[in-house]
């Protein structure tokens, strides 16, 4: 028998599911990212518009608030993943490996259950929102639900991060 054996097929499938998560986790930030250049650009067009024209926008101030949320909750699931989230490292730092092991485990699991709550109560409102055609108070409303359901993809994404720095640290 060979020392290097195929690894079981659900292994296989849980590791492209790790891979396509990734790949979505990149998108978003890259999405992010272009987000943000609008934010800048719809910012920059207001000062030239109010300013060198003496026609301030009716739209700018709604879609930079609009977008600024979009931002931070595509770009949360790249934190998560690489551990940039705010941590107090100072005990995880002393413990020895296999503790470390343990509570680096047990410190994501928190973090998907805490995450994957917040997204129950995200989905939630935005459903209600949505049901309702709850839109957003502004110049231009818009409908609240198509606003918020990037909270929900946020905390579920950032969630499963979580979920696997849980594995990872329990693994070694």
């Amino acid at each position: 028998m060979s020392a290097a054996r195929a690894a079981p097929a659900w292994s296989r499938a849980a590791a492209g599911a790790a891979r396509t998560h990734d790949l979505l986790t990149e998108a978003g930030l890259r999405l992010a990212m272009l987000a943000l250049a609008w934010i800048v650009l719809a910012y920059v067009w207001e000062v030239v518009a109010r300013y060198a024209f003496g026609a301030p926008t009716r739209w700018s101030a709604d879609l930079v608030s609009y977008l600024l949320l979009f931002v931070a909750f595509m770009a949360m699931p790249q934190v998560t993943k690489e551990g940039g989230h705010v941590a107090v490292t100072i005990l995880l730092e002393r413990l020895p490996p296999r503790a470390h092991r343990y509570a680096a485990a047990a410190i994501g699991a928190a973090g998907c259950v805490v995450c994957l709550f917040l997204a129950k109560i995200a989905a939630e409102e935005t459903m209600r929102q949505l049901e309702r055609d709850v839109r957003m108070m502004a110049a231009l409303p818009a409908p609240k639900g198509w606003i918020s359901v990037w909270i929900v993809y946020g905390f579920l994404s950032s969630a499963l991060h979580f979920a696997r720095a849980a594995a990872q640290g329990a693994r070694g």
